[in-house]
């Protein structure tokens, strides 16, 4: 059990119905509807009783519904307790590689700037090592790093999961075969990330994993993910990108068991102090919700 979902309980409880909780808590129906489903499977009770336009409490949505007013009040008393030190105001910065700099960052910063008018971010784009340096030498506050991490100094928190696909221009030649199989994918061009690319070095462990011998036939390697998704758009080859990041004029490639996927991690220096550990919370409770509306 989340405590967030105490919170969105209280507020179909107070609003009556989940269109009117879900437009004042900034979220879609259908996933407050997700997560009061993921309560009651925890709680093995029903504690609300759907019908028509309108909800109610059970008998067992009373007796939460009292105990979730006691959670309520015992977290804001934390809060207030806590205030000064969680206030955030000033400059921070965060590096992060291309997709999450791009396709990710930029709406979970609006939603935490929103809410803290004191507070100022500012992101700079790096690759793997680059990131990874830049949060160990002070450089800046945050870093968003694929796992897996292995770093004493720093704390590591999970911050998203991301699949990778093959992915080529819609009218790319390769989709007139009925099954494509990794021989197909040999013969064509690459399209590839630069070798300090976190995605790019994800994509070799997955190749080598079908064909060791495999040595694909680049014909180009490049930093940003906007010139990547260009060059595939134009046709010059194939290329692997995350789900993020892939728009509607370029298509999946389904071959074999192609299955890839990464994590991100939010991380800090461990001797930051508090104010970057809330930060931190700030960020993966904005990413949570973002996801929650992608769904």
């Amino acid at each position: 059990m989340e405590f967030r979902q105490i919170t969105y309980f209280l507020e179909i409880a107070e609003s009556g119905t989940f269109q009117k909780a879900a437009s004042r808590l900034g979220l879609t129906q259908p996933a407050l509807s997700k997560q009061m489903f993921l309560l009651e499977k925890e709680l093995g009770i029903t504690v609300l009783e759907r019908g028509g336009r309108s909800v109610r409490l059970t008998h067992e949505g009373e007796r939460f519904y009292q105990y979730s007013i006691k959670m309520k009040e015992l977290w804001e008393e934390i809060q207030n307790a806590f205030s000064k030190e969680n206030e955030l105001k000033g400059n921070f910065s965060i590096s992060a590689g291309g997709t999450v700099s791009a396709w990710i960052l930029p709406q979970i910063l609006k939603d935490i700037l929103k809410k803290r008018p004191g507070l100022s971010l500012s992101v700079r784009e790096g690759d793997a090592s680059e990131t990874k340096n830049a949060v160990l030498k002070g450089e800046v506050d945050l870093g968003i790093l694929t796992g897996p991490i292995s770093e004493p100094s720093l704390n590591v928190l999970e911050f998203l999961s991301d699949k990778i696909y093959p992915v080529a221009a819609k009218d790319h030649p390769i989709f007139q075969k009925t099954k494509i199989k990794i021989e197909d994918i040999k013969k064509q061009p690459f399209v590839c990330f630069h070798p300090g690319s976190a995605l790019r070095k994800a994509v070799e462990k997955k190749i080598k994993s079908f064909s060791k011998d495999f040595g694909p036939n680049i014909a180009m390697e490049l930093r940003s993910v906007e010139s990547v998704i260009q060059s595939l758009e134009a046709g010059l080859g194939i290329g692997f990108l995350s789900e993020y990041s892939i728009n509607s004029k370029l298509k999946k490639i389904n071959f074999q068991d192609w299955n890839t996927e990464r994590k991100f991690y939010l991380c800090y220096r461990k001797k930051s102090g508090p104010t970057l550990a809330y930060l931190a919370e700030e960020i993966l409770k904005s990413a949570e919700k973002w996801k929650l509306e992608r769904e």
